[in-house]
């Protein structure tokens, strides 16, 4: 069981790009996340300062804008969901590609130790899906995003209008 750290970080060298890659991404996860949390926010303090205003104003509960941010308040809370379990995704994978660095660098220690070289695959394998995982979550963000921006004007009738002449599959928005 002899070998030198230079063998040690010649094993682990080239998977570090993973890591790196890896924590890139969820920089890039959260980065949504952050964004989209601080937007619900927002939007409810949106609302909650309409509903405040809502006796002096006599504005009804069917305000067209009252309902525009309360649809919005729903997508927002479903993209910060999304992006949430994206960025526990991503961490869990990243994590998972340490352990593909770490059973590499035993492997230099513990050449003839199988089960370092099957936990590593697996890690890696893995950590790689579920990045992918992590990936298909932010095009589903990216869904949610395109119907933010087309609810967006629903309260003001000469940019809803122009909502109504596209094609039905862009212009679709469910509220929650």
């Amino acid at each position: 069981m002899q070998f030198t750290m230079k063998e040690f970080l010649e094993a682990i060298g080239p998977s570090a790009s993973l890591i790196f890659a890896s924590w890139i991404f969820l920089s890039f996860l959260q980065t949504r996340y952050t964004a989209a949390y601080e937007r619900y926010r927002s939007l409810i303090d949106e609302r909650r300062q309409n509903l405040k205003k809502k006796p002096d104003e006599g504005v009804t509960d069917e305000d067209r804008h009252q309902r525009s941010l309360g649809g919005q308040i729903g997508l927002y809370r479903r993209r910060c969901e999304h992006m949430r379990l994206a960025t526990n995704i991503g961490v869990i994978a990243a994590m998972l590609l340490i352990i593909t660095i770490l059973c590499g660098g035993l492997q230099v220690i513990a050449p003839d130790a199988a089960v370092i070289r099957v936990v590593g695959a697996t890690a890696a394998v893995v950590g790689l899906a579920m990045l992918m995982v992590a990936a298909a979550f932010v095009l589903l963000e990216n869904s949610l995003i395109r119907h933010a921006m087309d609810d967006e004007p629903a309260d003001l009738p000469e940019l809803e209008s122009q909502q109504r002449h596209r094609p039905k599959d862009k212009r679709r928005f469910a509220h929650t």
